[in-house]
Order: C-alpha cells, then sequence, then structure tokens
C-alpha cells in the first residue's frame, strides 16, 4: 500500500473514533430519592444539602415531598420495591418502620458523622439518626396579641372565638397538643381522657385543624387565624418574611420535635444514601440549615450567639423539652385517632 493510503487509512481510522467518542452517550448520573417536607424547609434543604451533595457526588437527588404519616404510608406500600431512598420523619414513625422492618440497619463505618451526634440526641435503634430538632411552640399574631402569652391557656381564651388552629390528630404535632391537653388537666400519656375534654373545651375557639405547614402559614398571613401550636422553625421562617408573628415555648413545656433520617430497607442506592445521610449530619449543613431555616443542630457543634436567639438552643430552652414516649403512644394512636375522629371533628 502506498504511503497516501497509508495516511488516508489511518485518518479514516481515527475519524471513526473521534466521532464514536462524540457520539457515545454520557454515563447516566445515579439519582437518589429523598423525602422532604416542602415549603420554606425544602428552599433551605436545597441550597444547604440537596446541590451541594449533588456536585460532590455528581449525582441527581429526587425530592419527594412527605409528611411524617405520608412517609410511613410509603413505605409500607413500597415494602417489595421502595421507591424513595432515604426518609425523612419524626420518631413517631420513625419507630414503627423500624419495627416493621422497612429500614436499613445504619452502618457507622459507612457514617462516619454518627459518631458527632450530641449526646442528648443518641438513639439506641440502630436503624435511624436525629438529624434535626425544633420544638413545639406557641405561634400568635402581633397585632392582635400584644403580649407574649406564657401558657398554652391562651388557646382557650373566649375572646379568641374562631381564631386559633390546632393540628389535625393525623400530623405527630396532633399527638403533640394531646399530650399537653391531658397533662393541663391532669391526665397523661395513659390516662388520656383529660386530654380529649380539654380539647373538647377548645371547639368553639377552633377556627381549622391544620394538615399542612403552608397552609397554616397563609391562614396566619391572611390574618384569619391569630393563635396556634406549631414548630419554632416554621414560626420563625414566617416571621422572617415580614408577618406579623412571633413564637414563645410555654411554661407547661414545649415537645421536643425531633426529625429523624433512614434508608429505606431494600434501597437500590444504598451507598449513595449512606453518603447522603453523612453528609447531612455535617457541621456545614447542619449549622447551614440552622442558619436558613432555623433547624436545631442534633451534632456537637457551637451555634454562634446571633443564631442561638432564632432557635430553641439556650439552656431555659433546652429545660422545656419534653420527649414523648413513642413506643407506648405506638400502641394506643390508631385508638387516639379513631376517638380523636369520633369526638372533636364530629363535634366541629
Amino acid at each position: 500500500m502506498s504511503k497516501i493510503g497509508t495516511r488516508r487509512l489511518l485518518l479514516i481510522v481515527l475519524t471513526a473514533v473521534v466521532l464514536s467518542a462524540v457520539c457515545l452517550p454520557a454515563a447516566a448520573k445515579e439519582i437518589l430519592v429523598v423525602t422532604v417536607p416542602g415549603g420554606s424547609f425544602e428552599i433551605g434543604w436545597k441550597k444547604n444539602v440537596i446541590e451541594p451533595f449533588e456536585k460532590q457526588y455528581n449525582c441527581e437527588v429526587v425530592i419527594d415531598r412527605s409528611l411524617t404519616m405520608q412517609t410511613l404510608a410509603k413505605l409500607r406500600a413500597q415494602k417489595d420495591n421502595p421507591q424513595v431512598d432515604v426518609v425523612g420523619m419524626d420518631e413517631v414513625a420513625a419507630t414503627q418502620a423500624a419495627a416493621e422492618g422497612l429500614l436499613e440497619k445504619l452502618d457507622p463505618a459507612k457514617i462516619p458523622n454518627l459518631k458527632n451526634i450530641h449526646p442528648f440526641f443518641k438513639v439506641d435503634n440502630p436503624y435511624y439518626v436525629k438529624y434535626l430538632y425544633v420544638s413545639q411552640v406557641i405561634a400568635y399574631n402581633t397585632d392582635y396579641i400584644k403580649t407574649p402569652p406564657t401558657s398554652y391557656e391562651i388557646l382557650w381564651d373566649p375572646k379568641y372565638k374562631g381564631r386559633v388552629a390546632i393540628p389535625d390528630i393525623n400530623t405527630s404535632h396532633g399527638i403533640y397538643l394531646l399530650l399537653i391537653a391531658a397533662k393541663m388537666n391532669g391526665g397523661g400519656p395513659k390516662n388520656i381522657d383529660p386530654g380529649f375534654e380539654k380539647i373538647k373545651s377548645l371547639i368553639p375557639n377552633i377556627y381549622t385543624y391544620w394538615t399542612s405547614h403552608d397552609h397554616l402559614a397563609k391562614l396566619f398571613a391572611q390574618g384569619d387565624i391569630w393563635l396556634a401550636t406549631w414548630s419554632s422553625d416554621r414560626a420563625q421562617s414566617l416571621a422572617e418574611t415580614g408577618a406579623p408573628i412571633a413564637w414563645v415555648m410555654p411554661k407547661e413545656g414545649s415537645h421536643s420535635i425531633e426529625s429523624t433520617m433512614a434508608i429505606a430497607k431494600g434501597s437500590p442506592h444504598k451507598d449513595l444514601a449512606e453518603k447522603y445521610i453523612n453528609f447531612s449530619l455535617s457541621k456545614a449543613a447542619q449549622l447551614g440549615n440552622a442558619r436558613d431555616i432555623h433547624l436545631g443542630p442534633t451534632i456537637k457543634v457551637d451555634v454562634p450567639a446571633d443564631l442561638a436567639k432564632e432557635l430553641p438552643v439556650s439552656e431555659k430552652q433546652m429545660s422545656l423539652l419534653i420527649r414523648p414516649d413513642w413506643v407506648y403512644i405506638n400502641t394506643v394512636r390508631p385508638e387516639w385517632v379513631d376517638r380523636w375522629n369520633r369526638e372533636i371533628l364530629k363535634q366541629k
């Protein structure tokens, strides 16, 4: 073969190689599906966790908007074919999911930041980790209520008839309020009758039973409601939009709303899911979420003074935190829900 022919053949081969490389599809990014509650939480979570995580691990994180009980229902429905990889939910559901075998056991070797969890937030259960906390508070409209409330009793004040929103029993917040009502009326988790009687006496003041954080924020912003039991992070976020809202932790105590993170049993992306949980427990992510969406950090970290005033992290506030006995409550919760539907909702 002549030199010209050889060169021509070599050129043809090289061209084919280049074209084939150009035409090859880019490697598909691994996709991780995670549950996120939505609203202001989602905005901050994207900024401090999802977007930097995607960049660091060259993956795609898909959000499944879901609240605690919805997440538990999805885990049950998808037991044999999980469609979500990482689930976030309050401990009331995490304990149930773990007991039902719906979660993967967390491996400290794969999630090294587990060792940084503050002792106050450590759990014996190896299937989930607490990654944030906020507190149940009284949120109030400062245009109509000038003096900060000191007690949950303000919800029952007749001058606020039709201006109070309380959480529905199908939310973890509803359980918190029922427990507080029982405590106020001489009862407790194992003597819940006083709680139901106390809630019944609140019915004249109730505008609605809320199930959505965004809907509650809208009701506050429109002036439809003046009082509600809510979470400190959501109330603080709404206040920073300019809405006339403030929040307090009442003297009777505030339930510590401690959200957990876990991996769905059978997740096909377990390795990436472990990295995601570890990233969520990093100092940068925890302090970023504390600053942007007012989530209390569960790792051992110093919270700057200017930030601490927006969170329930002071010694006094921490002393007011109440932890429910979810193991017991989960055994009676279906009865409470049924009773709520019969004795509370049907009276409205």
